[in-house]
């Protein structure tokens, strides 16, 4: 009996993996066929539905489990969605701008995620669209503070009567887990460069230091300026009175924003169409054309989809940098320098746009990149585009360009170098009762081992190297930049700029986006017309969830998130940074703007 139920049970085993890859490729087939047929028609006097929910980033991820992690669980923030492409989502813009059968905008973006610099350039591109003279009515049901920016720049802006509105300012908070390490027996040795470089207070702090207070407290500053001169611009309230509402929590809810000058009227959604539809002069009883957006940017991909002679390469770097393979939203070093090498042997690719929205990382993962980009340089132009932030490592790949453009709010610099080597023999030692013993053929083979207890020689030497790293990151800007490496010293330190501010000391070239870094490539190649092509190529929604499946990558997120706990949280964000390797040119601080 236990025979034939082991059988039965392998058997059903089988099945069950059998219909899992007929299901695979069925759903495969259906997203190939369904993206090789004629794109939907836009009929006259329609609307652009941009109803847009989830994250923004400068290209579309589809992997659905993409941001699956500890963070994302304990937060509630995991989402199955794709990510929405900022360029993409431009160019579908400036095509509807143009568009005869496109008369206005409705705009819906309950939900909408961005880092400043990324919904700045959303803002503008909103404003370059009503320049045609077209409208666009926006509706929300909740409005935070970066949506509300979005929202005010539409030419009626409308809030469910229920609808809150959050309009209160920035802040960016940082977690030490000193004391946490303290208490658990781990003793990191902390190595770095540049009073600035602030990564590794939260192991060797409990608070915030005086010049990481400063650089934040400076970035908060530019992001909150221009933000309120973009709603006192849209709204002709003055910035006086708006930073009065927010000290003061004056705009909590849809009624709030209305009173304020903030909103236009409160309205339920199918009332807002009842007023595209009077704008319009439609009749009551007719059904508003509206085309959504996911229809409209195939259409849009059809239209662009012309081949040219001259290609000019958009590479997207966006991510942490890695020494290893690259992912939807990580900089694989590795798969980098093949790719680099091959633009670099493509004579069709006139010129290379790198886009940059990285932190930076692996310090020998981002020389190496660097070493690429070198040899690409003596054969064609290299323009950097530097988007939400482009510090740390992510400025070491971007110095080499003949011209680096950023936007007022990219945060950028970060010039510097830090290491982290815990010490867990402590730890191991008192907590569970582990001990060790060692023999060893010379004085210091222990050397980077975990339960190494340091010695003054070891600590120096480590010291000396992460100076090295240091002296190497300063050279590679000081010739990139055409500057003094005494002159770097002075801006570097491990500090961030905000793009405006790296504009004043010679770290950017000038201020715009990627459209500005397009036009520049082609005009140092001496060309008028090119193909623009990206890169890396992206995946499929199907490739991404098969590549979970069939074991291309690790699930070690997913199997985590079955046992989490506080403790395994942090253990898993000490994993990550010691996964990028030990000497690191990283931004002294994750980007998150509440």
């Amino acid at each position: 009996m236990k025979s034939f139920l082991k059988v039965f049970f392998a058997c059903l085993l089988a099945l069950g993996i059998t219909f899992f890859l007929l299901f695979v490729v069925l759903v495969g087939g259906v997203f190939s066929s369904g993206s090789s047929t004629k794109a939907t028609k836009v009929e006259a006097n329609s609307i652009l539905n941009l109803t847009l929910k989830g994250e923004i980033t400068d290209r579309p991820y589809n992997n659905p489990f993409r941001n699956a992690s500890a963070m994302s669980a304990l937060s509630g923030s995991f989402s199955q969605e794709p990510t929405i492409g900022l360029m993409e989502l431009k160019n579908v813009l400036k095509y509807a701008k143009q568009d005869d059968h496109i008369k206005g905008i409705y705009l819906n973006i309950d939900n909408l995620q961005g880092h400043p610099a990324t919904m700045f350039d959303l803002r503008d591109a909103l404003q370059d669209f009503k320049t045609s003279k077209k409208f666009i009515y926006a509706y929300s049901n909740a409005t935070p503070e970066l949506n509300l920016m979005l929202n005010t720049v539409a030419d009626k802006f409308y809030i469910n009567p229920l609808g809150e509105c959050e309009f209160d300012g920035f802040a960016m908070q940082m977690d030490y887990v000193k004391g946490l390490m303290d208490k658990l027996g781990v003793e990191y040795k902390v190595f770095y460069v540049g009073e600035y470089k602030s990564a590794t207070e939260m192991f060797r702090r409990k608070d915030m230091s005086p010049e990481d207070r400063l650089q934040r407290t400076e970035l908060l500053t530019d992001i909150s300026k221009d933000y309120l001169s973009n709603i006192e611009s849209a709204t002709k309230v003055p910035v006086d009175s708006l930073q009065y509402f927010q000290n003061n929590l004056m705009v909590m809810d849809g009624t709030d924003a209305v009173k304020h000058g903030l909103a236009t009227a409160l309205k339920y959604e199918d009332e807002v169409k009842d007023a595209l539809k009077e704008k319009l002069g439609y009749k009551k009883s007719d059904e508003l054309k509206m085309i959504s957006y996911n229809d409209y940017k195939e259409i849009v991909k059809l239209k662009n989809s012309k081949t040219k002679d001259n290609k000019i390469a958009v590479v997207y770097a966006e991510g942490e940098i890695n020494d290893s393979k690259s992912d939807d939203g990580v900089i694989g070093g590795e798969a980098y320098i093949k790719l680099l090498q091959k633009l670099e042997k493509d004579n069709a690719v006139k010129g290379i746009v790198l886009r940059v929205n990285s932190p930076g990382g692996s310090a020998f993962a981002s020389e190496q990149i660097y070493h690429a980009l070198q040899r690409i340089k003596a054969k064609k132009p290299i323009v950097v585009s530097m988007g939400d932030y482009a510090a740390s490592g992510g400025y070491y790949i971007s110095a080499i360009a003949d011209k680096i453009i950023a936007q007022p709010n990219t945060i950028t610099g970060s010039i510097g170098i830090f290491g982290l080597i815990p010490n867990i023999r402590k730890a191991l030692n008192d907590k569970i009762g582990v001990t060790f013993d060692e023999v060893k053929t010379a004085e210091h083979a222990n050397f980077f081992n975990l339960t190494n207890n340091w010695d003054d020689l070891e600590t120096a030497k480590v010291q000396q190297h992460v100076e090295k790293g240091y002296g190497v990151f300063l050279d590679r800007v000081a010739k990139g930049r055409k500057m003094d490496t005494a002159a770097v010293n002075k801006i570097a330190r491990g500090r961030v700029w905000t793009g405006q501010d790296a504009l004043k000391i010679g770290l950017v070239d000038e201020l715009g986006n990627l459209d500005a870094a397009i036009k520049e490539a082609k005009s140092l190649a001496k060309i008028k017309d090119a193909e623009l092509v990206e890169y890396p190529k992206s995946k499929s929604v199907m490739e991404s969830i098969v590549d979970e499946f069939m074991g291309k990558k690790e699930d070690a997120q997913s199997k985590m998130m079955k046992n989490l706990t506080p403790q395994l949280l942090y253990l898993k964000q000490l994993e990550r940074i010691q996964s990028l390797g030990i000497y690191q040119y990283r931004l002294p601080f994750d980007v998150k703007v509440n």
